[in-house]
């Protein structure tokens, strides 16, 4: 008699459990994706992620990670003008601004690379790296030296190697600028790199203007 009382709470207490399980289940299915992905860091970059966005989302979910009114789509100019390009707004006219490219610019389905050129944008990789980050510092994080397009044309600072440094083995990417009224010969369709004498004269003055992250 006992051990049919024991087996019996034994079961009651199996079937107890296992609703109470799936009652959590369903109580997770409730929440949406999204709303997992926004207890992480909006600002940081990582070679798969900018902020909550990762690699195969579309404009919808763009919408429902950063609301509707804070997404714009918009035709700019491509390089050198030649064509335009559709892209996506996040943010747009903020401080936070930054551009979402697409793979198929008419239906939105997936990103292909992600660009931010706003002055005191926020965003930033664990090491550091951000708008603003001027070359001697970036030197310091590669251990090697930086090799870019001198300035004043529509490839200038567009960094071209990093020479097998430490920065390389990110999948951030990023352009540089030099301040105004900065005297200096680091102009042209030229190649320049760190080590020379007269980048170093002026590598405080020039510092990352663009963020690129490219998601697969």
């Amino acid at each position: 008699m006992m051990r049919n009382i024991l087996c019996f709470v034994a079961a009651v207490l199996l079937i107890a459990a296992c609703k109470s399980k799936d009652k959590n289940k369903k109580i997770d299915a409730e929440v949406p994706f999204t709303e997992f992905r926004k207890s992480g860091d909006s600002v940081l970059i990582t070679d798969s992620t900018w902020g909550w966005i990762v690699a195969g989302d579309s404009i919808e979910t763009l919408k429902e990670l950063y609301g509707g009114s804070n997404i714009r789509d918009e035709t700019i100019c491509g390089p050198e003008c030649v064509d335009s390009v559709d892209v996506t707004l996040v943010y747009p006219g903020s401080n936070r601004e930054f551009v979402v490219y697409w793979e198929d610019s008419l239906y939105h389905k997936k990103i292909r690379l992600i660009r931010c050129n706003t002055k005191d944008a926020p965003y930033h990789t664990a090491g550091g790296i951000k708008i603003g980050t001027t070359l001697d510092k970036l030197v310091q994080m590669n251990g090697k030296p930086i090799s870019f397009w001198g300035f004043g044309w529509d490839y200038g600072g567009t960094v071209f190697s990093l020479n097998h440094g430490v920065l390389e083995n990110s999948g951030v990417a990023f352009r540089l600028e030099i301040m105004e009224n900065t005297d200096s010969d680091v102009v042209g369709d030229s190649e320049f790199n760190s080590d020379m004498p007269e980048v170093k004269a002026v590598q405080d003055k020039i510092y990352i203007s663009e963020l690129l992250l490219r998601l697969q």
